[in-house]
Formats: C-alpha cells, structure tokens, sequence
C-alpha cells in the first residue's frame, strides 16, 4: 500500500508566497542511491529492452528510464524531500495559469477562466492546459563519450540536444528551484546542461566498427512518445539479498491536476508498482505479439503482423498440409566493417547472397539464416530495395519472424549475429535464451505442418551455438544443446522435430588432435566433443537423424547433385586423400572457399568442418529425402559483381534438406503395404555399435597410432609420388603437354580431354583410377587400375595408346623416370588389358567403349539410376564400368570417408596378417572389404538408435562383432541402405535382391551389375576360415585377449598356419632364368593355377578341410641367398635370378570322416596333386623345363623345416590370367587399324614399311597410300572427318538409307554413334559423305569412291 502526501493546498485567500512553501533547508543532491525519473509506459518497453538486455549492463538494476535528477538526495531525506518538491510543480503551473488569465473562484471553490466560467475544481495549481502537459518524444540517437566507454542513448532528435525549452527541462528546474539549488536549475536553463535520454547500451571503442554498427542498431529503434503523467522515485536495495543495488521504486510524484505525491510503505519493484498503478493496470507487455510472424502486405508495400495463424486456430480451420517440405539453412556472414568503400562492397555481397538464395539448389518452404544483421536483412526483405531479386524473395517467403528493421514500425534485430526464419507457411515463435549473452535457439511452431494429429504441429529449433573449441566453449556447446533438448523434451514431447542451423561443432579429428597437442583442449574436452555427437540418439533415444548422413545413402536414387557440392566427393588423384575424419560434407571450407580463408587468415582453423546441420526426429511424419549444399554461385568480376571479402558470398555454404510429410494414421499399421510401412530414413539391422574393451583399445585415436607405427599408411612422399605417375599417364594417353613441361599446372578435370579433339562437340576420352588408389586405401606396392572411356573402339584405343606410350618412353619430354615400360598386352575374359610401369609403379590400363557415358562423364554415374536405360550396354562393357560405379557410389554414400578409409585399411591389414586376403582363393578383397564395411557403418548410423560420430576403433570392433556371428550360409551381405536393393527386399524379400545359387557358398553383393556377388570364388573351406577369424578377432577385441591395436594388427597368423596342421600340401616352385619379369609372371601364373588344385581337391576330399595360405614360404638360409643374388644381378646387370618357394595348403580331416574315408580322402589328394604337377609342367608357354620347375606333395608338419613368409616385392607374382596378345609395332596390324591411326595422330613419326628390296633413306618421306579396290570403312571416315584437325567437321553431311523414306542426309556433327540414343542409325546404312560448301561427295559406298583415305577405286 502506498500513503500519499497531500497536494499543496488551493488558496482560499491570497495565495500563498512562494517563499512560504520554499525549503527551510537544502538538501545535497550527491547520492547514487536515489533518483527522479521518468519511466516509459510498459508497452514500450520490448524493443528498448531486447537491445538493453544485451548492451546495457544497467538494464537488471533500472527499468527503460530518463534521468530527471540523479543523483538525488540521501534515502533518509526522501521523506522531508517529498513533502517539499511538488510544490515547484504547484508554483509553476500556477504562474503560468494566471498569466493565462485563469484564477481561483473562492466561493465556487473552482478555477476559472478569462470569461469567468468555471474549468476544475479543487486547487492543485490550476488545470492541466496544453502547455503545462509534459511530453516525451525519443526519436535520435546520441553517444556520451567517458574515459574508459561509452554511453548510447536514446534522445529526442527534433529538440536538439542541447535546447532548455522542453517540458523535462522546465520540470526539472521547478523542483531543483523548490529544493534550494535555484542556481542549479537557473544554470541548467540557461546552458543546457541537463540532456534528457535514455541510456540504452554502452559499448567500448568508439572508433571500432562494433561500436558503430551498436549505433546504428539504436538508431533503429522505433521512434517513442508519450505523455508523462507521473514522475518516478527510486531507491536503490542495499540490502544483501539477490536484489542488491537494484532500483525500487520508493514513490511516485503525480502530475495531473491534483499535484502530489504517493509513496510505497516500503520499496516495491517497478513490475510491481506498475501493476499496482491504477492507469496502467490494464496494460501488459505485448509478449505474444513479439512471437507471431509478418507478413507481407502487397497493397500498402509493408510488412505487418500475421493473424493468419490465430484467426485460422480460432474459427478452427485445417489447412492443407504439404506433402513435401524443404528445410534450409544458411550462415550468411556478418560484415562489421564501417569503411568508405565497405558500403559498396557490402551491398554487392548482399545481392550475391539473395541470388545464391533463389538458385533452384537453395530454395526451400523454410529458410533458416544465421549471422543476420541489420542491414543485411532491410536489404533483401525491404521495398525500397531496387534489387530485381528482392521482390521474389518476398514472394517465396511471406513469412518472417523479424521484418526489416529500416521499416518504420519495426525493431532492430537484438544481437549484433541473429537468427531469421523465412516460410512458405505461417507460424509463430519465441526465444529459447542460453546461459550466454546473446546466445538462444528460435523456436518455431507450425500449425499447417502435421501429420494425422493436428495438434502435434511440426515444431523447429532454429540454433546458432557458440563459437570456439576451448574447454569453456565446448562445455557451452553441450549445455546450449542440452537446453534445446530439455525445451523440446518438456514442451514439444510427442511432436515432429527439426534442429537446424550452425553448430559450430568441430568435426575435424586433425583439428581436434592439433587443439589437444597446442593444450588448448583437454582429453576430456575430446570426449565431451564425442558425446555431443551422439547425444541426440544414444543418451537421450530421441531417433533424432542426421539428414546430411541419411541423404548421403539416397544419392543413388538418381538425384541431380551439384558439380560444386560433389567437390570433396569427386577428386581424383589421391586429393579427397587429404580429408581427414570429419571433414566430409563440410560446410566451412578455407582450402575451397576464399571468404572463409580470409575470415580464418594465416594461422587459424584451416581445416574443412561440418559445422552446419539439420537434425530430423521425424515422429513417423517426416522422413528424409535429400540433402545438398549451396551457396556456390561466385561473383563475376567482369561484370563488378565482386566484393571486397573474396568470390563467395559467405564462408559458410548452405544446407538443405527434403523431407516427405506423412499425414495418414500410423499407429496402425497392420494393414499397410510393406513400401509403406518401411520409414525410409531407418533401418531395421542387428547390426550394434560395439566399443573396444576400456583401455588402449578404446582411445580416439589409438588405431591411426598403431597403423602408422606399422607403416600401413603411404607416405605422403610416396602418394605424392602416385599422384604425379597417374598425371603423367593420363597426359601422355591424351596426348596433353607433360605435368612438369606444360605452361599452366595440369588439369585435374577427368573430363579434360584436350590434345584428342580440337572441338566440343565431340565425345571426350575420360581417364579415371580405379580400385584401392582411387578410394583412397592404397599402400606402397599397391597397383593402380586405370579404366579409360571414349568412342573408339577398343582395338583402336589400345593400339593408339601403345604408339604414343612407346613415343614417350623415349620422348626428352620425359625424364627417364617418367617413361612407361610396356609390361603386357592380355587379352582375358574381361576383355583387353594393358600391363605397364611408369615411376617404378604398375599400372593395369583397361578400356571401355562407351561414348555417351564419357561425354556425361562424372555426372551420368548420380544421375542415372541401375535401371536408366544409358546403362542399356553390353555385358563386357557393363562389366568394366563396374568398378567405377561402385566407386562412386561407395565414396558418395558412407558417412565419412576418412573414418571408412582408416578402418578399411585396418581391417585389410589384419586380413592380410591372418592369411585370409586374397579374392582368388575365396577370401576377401578389396571390394569384399569395402561392401562389408559400408554396410555395417551404414547401419550403425542410420539404424534405429544409429550413432552419429563412429569413431574408426568403434567401426572395426563393429565390423568384426557382426561378421563373427553372421550365417554365411544362409544370409547375403549387402548394402540394406541402397536404394534399388531395398526397393527389391521390401517387395519380396533378400530373393528379390539376388537369387542365390546351391553353388555359392559366400554372396557379398556389389552395388552394380553384371557379377552382383564379388565373392564368387569363395568356396565352404574359405567361407569357414573366414568364420573362424572373425571369430578370433572379435574375442581378442571385445573380451580384451590383444593389449593394443599394434599387436591385433600384427597378428601371429603364418606363425599359427605352420603350426596348427598335421599334414600340409607343399608346392614347390623355383625359377633360375636370366629375366626376373619372366620369373615373376612364372610364379605369378602358378599361383593362379593354384585356384585348379582347391577346386579339385574339395571335389576329391570333401571330408578334408583345406586352408590355403595367400603367400609363398622360404628358407632363411635360400632367401638370404636369393637376396644377395638379386643384389648381384641388379649391380652387375648380368647374371640369373634364382628363386625358390612354396606354397602350403594345411589338411585337416573332418571329425566326422572315418580312417577308410580318410585314407580313400589321401589317395585322392596324391592323385589331384600329380594331375596339378602333370598340368603345370606341360603348359609350354609359361613352364620352361630349362630355367623353371614345380612339384606338389603332402609333407608332415616336421617336414616344413624353419620356413617364414617371403616378404620381397620383387617377386610378388601379382598376374593377370588371361592369353598375352601381340606387342608389334601398330604399324604391323591390320592395316586399316595402322591407317586409322595415322589419321588420328598425326604427330606421331610416320615409318616405312619395311622392304628387303629398298634402301633406307636419310629422311623420313611421309607414306603413300595406293587406292585398291578395298574401300575404308564409313566408320573411318568419320572419324577421319571428326578427328582431323585440319577439317572442319560442320561443313559435312551425311547421306543415309532411311527404311521408308530412301535416302535422306543429316549433319555430321548432329550423327549419333551410340547404340542406345533414340537417333541411332547403323553405320551400314551410311551411302555416302558429301562436303556442303561444294556439294563434292567424298565418299560413296555403291562408287567405291573415297577422296579422304584413298582407297577404293
């Protein structure tokens, strides 16, 4: 309750003196504790305080205020105080009241007028007229400039800031007057000292461009004005209570007619005081409205606040909910540089940005902006924006939760880096704070997005977390998404989510290391940074998904996928070799992107990261679809478009997510189809995240240690090294100026195909690596597979690469290091192969004949799907595309690539340890590895409960818990998550997917066809090595049986081979020849061979258990020997090469087999092993009796003698089955072929054939063709008139025999070759090639005429 002191008395006789009611004495006015203020009223309020709570450190101890007088005068006087100062207000609007002619009637007991009529009654100083109303107005922005900082505030700009005649000002100096300090008050009438404002931030450096854009954030807040109908006292709380030093109000001075004062029995807060005021009461602060939305309104060109939302809840409408919807979000970049010419450069980012914005890639029904200021949002939401972009921008987006702050009636955006939602759909919002200033998450709720509940709308959390990886920051980051999480938890429990926006997680594993290693980071920051990961699934069971993760394995459904967004998926070369563990996806990228590279500068974060995310929990509502980035469109500087920050418009690229709403009933769903019933974005596996035993095992990290102790990692020399031979093979095989000789750095482009064809409009030849090199998993004596794509046919291609590689092995061009060694020309049932070696490295070198898929060359292997008819190709070619198409789909769909690489090598080292690597003798591959390890990291992130974040340790203790229990009898493996295979097991189970032969004892399926299952050589003896390993390994992982990840690796395998069988099979082979190739294609080929042998041995003695070791045994003393006779021969350059090895097959008989069977079992495998011996010795083109030999017997385990695994490069025996093909000059082919490379190639040196009759002479003359009646083929001539670069390909027509209409003619350049375009004409229906510009036919098929080659008639 408040007392009130009465209000000077009316004079009923003369009126008082004002000397009568003057103060006896004269207060101090020096104390902080106390002040008159004027307080605005409370629906004012919100956008002052949206700003203070953030810039004003004041605004928790004083309400939105302007000074009158502070400081004032002491708490104890305020009593005596209050008793004296209303009546200067009584004196002075008395004065002004009689020199208007107003006077007080004593017998009416009223005031009255010049005319004598009454105005008021009881006294108070008269009646409030015009003049005596005092008026508020804050529409400018001023600074008070301290020594230490400053003071922003709010002013009324129109009165000048240092003018006397406002009504705050003559208030003030009625009541200074009445407390004694006249001088006070006559001074700060007749100087101006007294500046009425409001304080609203305080900032540092004036000349710091964050203080700057703080002004100019005040200047935007929307002009205020009011009435002041009472003055305000306060009393600052000394108290030791959470109130301390915070402002009370003690009483309050009344300014309407009745002048006086009231005053509180004690101190109340002011949201108190103001709810207890009777001309307030019913007034709140407008919270709901600050939630809805604006719209846009087209006929008076504002923004203005969206009722659509309630209107449609109250009259109970149900809008249509969308089918699809697309979420994007973007950190588009703050820029708080004030220069001259940052003006400019700002805009043009600006308008960079908003056409990034509506690029078909980024369009979305809900746009998520971080970094958003004002300026930046006035330009793209403002009319007054002259942008031709702008306007469609509004036209997508009529939704917003914050309009443009330079609109009149709109309130600057609170932090200096806010969060702005943009939709196709209403909703409303609030503001979820963080414990950190500025920090929140926008929470969205929209009500005409739902599934069959209308009252469980789609609920959004629009986030921006803190920035930074220290150990304060991080533990930021899980208490802000703790926040989030506990929010949605209590209020959204049973409603579909999305989490959006920039995380700011470091994903980096090598930034992460390099933080630990500089101590900036602890170890337990490390494993927070993991448990926040994973908080979303594992801790919390929210089913929250990762849309980035779950989009990765939808790309094979032939999404159209951006060149710039597949730029860390389709580098060749070794260079996504440099992405480490998390980095894949990244949204921040200074090594691609020049703005992000600029804001880091030298020394910072210079690592990819995958800071921005969209999280889904899709409530059976919304499942994911797709996922891209964005934000790829560069300035173009030749038109001015740039800016002063780089290309991009931002440092951040875009993400955007595609989601199917779901709107039937789910909760039942007996009755629904099983496409249906499926989520698409969860997986139904067993597959279970399996964590290494605590210790060693377990650490981050531990695993790459252990691998690179063990040297399984390449160089970075020795990649270097494979990077530069690829380069120069592929420059030399497209006839393209050498790495280190040409002007400008090579291309890098597969595509490029510059040297080959002189004009656009012909097919490229496309060289790509394939196999453990292209994927990234390759070691030091790996091979790489090189697969070459074009329009020739095969026959031609290999034959123009064997004349130009033979041109460059002896080319000055080249240093010797960098000629190509022809190795081998095979043919196998693949088709044809090339052998060669260039930097000491081998290379297999296929080709495959396919024009249109190398003209669309990478893109065809996104876009088209296994079931587009480009694919409508022979088996053959089918076959050799294979390898790249699983390639592709492989690196574009695993979660992270690095993570996959790390444990694919792991897991193939270990293989290799144990002897079980080995694709021919049906153990695992490369290829075997990499399907068996996709599928389980796959499941393990998009199972129900998937983990984000699997660590490498996690995934390879993951991949052999499931394979040590996996029935390899019964079940396929493969890769659930693959569309097209999902697609068929839904329909009608693992059938669907692949029919499974009786003879098939292993199916790991490919991603591709033809050959689905990559394990077909497996046999039962293989398939149960295989189980007994996995086995093994898991126990050593899972129980703790292995100390460390080194001696897993490591292993003990050929040590237990030699140890672990009574009888083994030991084949012998030894070679004493003068050429160590010769020798290593021996053995090479008798390992093949060995393939023969299981096969027959299994169907000679099943009841024998057969386990193969993939390597060759020897002697210490004979390697020791062979050693330093090879060191001989490679120094003395003469001299044989003497090898000698073996191979051993361990036999152990089934417990079942009876001693008859068994001894019936040993016969059958003498009698295999001589037919294996008779074989090998009679094959003439590979087994020499003179330099060559080979036996095979069963020896007993003491038989074996000290023997160890041969270990030497040299005599790997890697070999190629297959039929060695001719290695003559091009020149001494078919003719036709020679000629048609003469006419592609003309660079090459023409020679001439060879002649016993005539004598070589000293210059070289170019060949003459003599015309015969053998005329060349259309197919050459129109290569001839494609390739020559001397002829102009447009200038000539082709004549055709069309089926009903004869002979019709069509452009050369418009003819298509390949078989399965809809225009495909047989080239046997070509009549004749005629030239336009003279109608001259110069090739007619029923003439024989040919004026291109010469040839015919």
């Amino acid at each position: 309750m408040a007392s009130t002191v009465s209000s000077p008395e009316s004079p009923s006789a003369p009126a008082p003196k004002p000397s009568s009611s003057r103060s006896p004495w004269t207060p101090s006015l020096s104390s902080h504790n106390t002040a008159l203020a004027i307080i605005p009223p409370p629906h004012l309020w919100a956008p002052i305080n949206s700003l203070r709570s953030l810039y004003d450190k004041a605004h928790t101890k004083w309400p939105p205020h302007i000074n009158l007088v502070y400081p004032f005068v002491e708490p104890e006087d305020l009593e005596a105080t209050m008793e004296l100062a209303p009546w200067g207000i009584f004196e002075g609007r008395k004065k002004r009241n009689e020199a208007r002619g107003l006077l007080w009637d004593e017998g009416i007991k009223a005031w009255t007028g010049p005319d004598g009529k009454q105005l008021g009654g009881g006294g108070g100083g008269g009646p409030v007229l015009e003049e005596n109303k005092v008026r508020v107005r804050l529409d400018g922005v001023g600074v008070f400039e301290h020594r230490k900082h400053n003071t922003i505030y709010r002013c009324d700009q129109a009165a000048g800031y240092n003018l006397t005649s406002t009504s705050l000002s003559r208030l003030r100096a009625e009541i200074l007057g009445q407390l004694g300090h006249q001088q006070q008050a006559e001074d700060n009438e007749g100087k101006g000292e007294y500046k009425p404002h409001m304080t609203i931030a305080q900032s540092e450096d004036s000349r710091s461009p964050a203080h700057q854009f703080l002004v100019e954030k005040v200047g935007l807040l929307p002009t205020m004005e009011w009435e002041v109908e009472q003055i305000w006292v306060l009393v600052r709380d000394q108290s030791d209570g959470p109130d301390k030093g915070k402002m009370k109000v003690w009483g309050t001075i009344n300014l309407e007619e009745q002048v006086g004062c009231s005053i509180f029995e004690s101190p109340v807060d002011w949201e108190e005081a103001l709810e207890m005021d009777r001309g307030w009461a019913g007034e709140e602060r407008d919270v709901e409205e600050m939630q809805r939305t604006w719209m846009f309104d087209e006929e008076r060109g504002i923004w203005a606040r969206d009722d659509a939302v309630k209107e449609e809840e109250e009259q109970g409408k149900e809008p249509k909910t969308p089918e699809l919807l697309s979420i994007a979000s973007w950190n588009v970049l703050a820029d708080f540089e004030h220069s001259s010419s940052s003006t400019t450069g700002q805009e043009a980012r600006y308008r960079l940005i908003l056409r990034n914005l509506l690029t078909p890639d980024a369009q979305a029904d809900i746009l998520l902006l971080q970094e958003v200021t004002d300026s930046f949002l006035s330009f793209i939401l403002s009319p007054s924006n002259t942008s031709p972009e702008s306007p469609t921008l509004r036209l997508i987006y009529p939704y917003v939760s914050h309009p443009p702050p330079s609109q009149a009636d709109a309130s600057p955006l609170p932090n200096f880096l806010n969060q702005v939602i943009l939709s196709k759909h209403p909703f409303s919002w609030s503001w979820l704070p963080f414990a950190r200033k500025h920090k929140g998450s926008v929470i969205a709720r929209f009500p005409t997005i739902h599934g069959s509940n209308p009252d469980r709308p789609l609920v959004l959390a629009a986030v921006h977390l803190s920035h930074g990886l220290t150990d304060m920051t991080v533990a930021a980051k899980k208490g802000e998404i703790q926040r989030v999480i506990g929010h949605l938890k209590e209020k959204f429990s049973q409603n579909p989510w999305v989490v959006a926006g920039d995380f700011n997680l470091t994903s980096s594993s090598w930034t992460v290391e390099q933080a630990v290693k500089a101590g900036k980071i602890s170890r337990e920051t490390v494993a927070t940074l993991n448990s926040i990961e994973r908080m979303w699934k594992e801790k919390e069971n929210l089913g929250v998904e990762d849309a980035w993760v779950v989009g990765r394995a939808a790309l094979g459904e032939g999404w159209v996928q951006e060149e710039e967004d597949m730029m860390d998926d389709i580098d060749e070369e070794g260079e996504d070799n440099m992405l480490f563990s998390g980095e894949q996806g990244a949204t921040y990228d200074p090594t691609r992107n020049d703005v992000a590279a600029k804001v880091v500068g030298s020394g910072g974060n210079l690592r990819p990261q995958r800071y921005d995310r969209i999280l889904v929990r899709g409530q059976q509502v919304l499942r994911i679809g797709r996922f891209n980035r964005f934000g790829f469109l560069k300035a173009d500087q030749k038109k001015g478009e740039g800016h002063e920050m780089g290309q991009y418009g931002s440092d951040h690229w875009g993400v955007r997510c595609l989601l199917k709403v779901v709107q039937q009933d789910t909760t039942d769903q007996s009755d629904r189809p099983a496409e249906e019933k499926n989520d698409t974005t969860t997986l139904e596996t067993s597959i279970k995240l399996v964590t290494p035993l605590d210790g060693p095992l377990s650490e981050p990290g531990s695993l790459k240690e252990a691998m690179a102790e063990l040297n399984i990692f390449p160089s970075q020399e020795e990649t270097d090294k494979r990077k530069a031979a690829f380069q120069a093979l592929k420059a030399i095989l497209l006839d393209t100026p050498p790495p280190n000789q040409s002007t400008q750095p090579p291309t890098t482009d597969p595509t490029d195909t510059s040297g080959l064809q002189h004009r656009s409009n012909q097919p490229p030849l496309v060289i790509t690596p394939v196999g453990s090199f292209a994927l990234g998993v390759h070691t030091s004596s790996s091979d790489i597979d090189v697969l070459a794509i074009g329009p020739f046919s095969t026959t031609t291609f290999f034959s123009l690469a064997i004349q130009r590689l033979r041109r460059a092995s002896s080319s000055p061009l080249y240093s010797q290091e960098y000629q190509p060694i022809i190795l081998r020309r095979i043919s196998s049932s693949t088709g044809t192969m090339l052998e060669l070696s260039l930097c000491q490295i081998k290379f297999d070198l296929q080709y495959c004949p396919a024009a249109h898929v190398a003209s669309h060359w990478p893109r065809i292997l996104s876009t088209a799907p296994p079931g587009n008819a480009v694919w409508s190709l022979p088996a053959l070619t089918l076959t050799k595309l294979k390898a790249a198409r699983d390639l592709d789909y492989l690196r574009r769909t695993v979660p992270d690539l690095a993570v996959f690489r790390q444990a694919h090598r792991a897991v193939r080292s270990w293989a290799k340890g144990r002897g079980v690597y080995s694709q021919r003798f049906g153990y695992l591959g490369g290829i075997q590895i990499s399907v068996m390890l996709a599928r389980v990291y796959k499941a393990l992130a998009l199972g129900a409960g998937g983990v984000s974040g699997v660590g490498v340790e996690e995934l390879v203790a993951s991949f052999f818990e499931e394979y040590a229990q996996f029935d390899w009898e019964k079940d396929m493996v493969y890769d659930e998550v693959c569309p097209w295979f999902r697609q068929k097991q839904e329909r009608g189970g693992e059938k669907e997917v692949y029919r499974r032969t009786g003879r098939e004892a292993m199916v790991v399926l490919g991603w591709f066809g033809p050959g689905l299952n990559t394990s077909g050589q497996a046999s039962v003896w293989s398939v149960r090595t295989l189980k007994e390993e996995f086995k093994r390994a898991r126990d050593l992982l899972v129980n703790g049986e292995v100390k460390s990840w080194k001696v897993f690796l490591e292993g003990s395998g050929a040590e237990e081979f030699l140890t672990g069988y009574q009888s083994y099979v030991k084949v012998d082979v030894q070679y004493w020849g003068l050429s160590s190739s010769k020798g290593a294609q021996y053995v090479g080929w008798l390992e093949s061979r060995c393939v023969m042998l299981l096969v027959d041995l299994h169907r000679r003695a099943p009841g024998v258990y057969v386990r193969m070791w993939p390597g060759r045994f020897v002697e210490p003393d004979t390697a020791s020997q062979q050693a330093e006779s090879d060191e001989q021969t490679a120094t003395e350059g003469n001299g044989p090469r003497d090898y000698q090895a073996s191979y051993l097959l361990g036999l152990e008989a089934d417990t079942t087999t009876s001693k008859e069977d068994l001894k019936f079992a040993l016969g059958a495998i003498r009698t295999a092993l001589q037919r294996f011996e008779e074989a090998i010795r009679s094959d003439e083109k590979y087994f020499d009796a003179s330099n060559s030999w080979m036996s095979a017997n069963i020896v007993k385990r003491c038989e074996l003698g000290n023997v160890r695994l041969d270990t030497r490069n040299d005599w790997v025996g890697e070999y190629t089955p297959g039929e060695d093909e001719s290695e003559s000059d091009p020149e001494d082919d078919d003719e036709e072929d020679a000629l048609l490379l003469e006419d592609l190639d003309e660079t090459a040196p023409k020679k001439k054939k060879k002649s016993k009759n005539k004598k070589p002479t000293e210059e070289t003359q170019q060949p003459r063709l003599e015309p015969g009646p053998k005329l060349r083929s259309a197919a050459d001539v129109m290569n001839r008139l494609r390739w020559d670069s001397a002829i102009d390909s447009s200038d000539y027509v082709v004549g055709y025999e069309d089926r009903f209409l004869g002979v019709k003619e069509r452009a050369l350049d418009m003819w298509k070759t390949e078989q399965t375009d809809e225009e495909f004409i047989p080239q046997h229906r070509i009549a004749y090639f005629k030239r336009r510009s003279d109608g001259q036919v110069v090739w007619d098929r029923k003439t024989k005429k040919d004026e291109v080659f010469g040839s015919g008639l």
